[in-house]
């Protein structure tokens, strides 16, 4: 007997809706990062990742497990359409994607991500770094 290990992929969100063949793994691995949309404020990152990426990810691979790997918002660099980027706002979409996470216990959704990545190449991909930032359990898990 050897070790029954599941076997999948990370993509993005888009990816797996748009490319449906990605699904075929044992489970399905999706960032979903509602910044990068350019039509959320951190208000509706929540809203945005349950409603738009997980529906989609369900239409798109019906059946299968779903894990939501990434998703957070940045602290720095230049706005993305409606989204911008602050500490502000980093933590209101955090507290949103914490709340909204709980609507479908499911799906798990990973917060991303530990520190700020100061190798990364643009300021925004740098900057979602949660630790240092915020309280989590005094704070950001606390409000819901």
């Amino acid at each position: 007997m050897g070790v029954s290990t599941p076997v999948s992929t990370a993509h993005t969100w888009v990816q797996y809706r748009d490319n449906p063949v990605l699904c075929g793994g044992d489970f399905v691995a999706a960032n979903a990062h509602a910044f990068f949309d350019g039509h959320v404020s951190a208000q509706n990152a929540g809203n945005f990742v349950s409603e738009t990426a997980i529906a989609s990810l369900k239409a798109a691979c019906p059946g299968k497990k779903i894990v939501i790997t990434e998703s957070g918002w940045p602290s720095r660099g230049p706005a993305h359409g409606e989204g911008s980027a602050s500490p502000s706002t980093e933590r209101t979409a955090l507290v949103e994607l914490n709340c909204a996470s709980k609507n479908d216990p499911h799906v798990p959704v990973y917060a991303f991500e530990y520190d700020d990545q100061v190798w990364k190449s643009n300021e925004n991909e740098r900057s979602f770094g949660i630790f240092e930032k915020f309280s989590l359990k005094a704070d950001v898990l606390a409000v819901c």
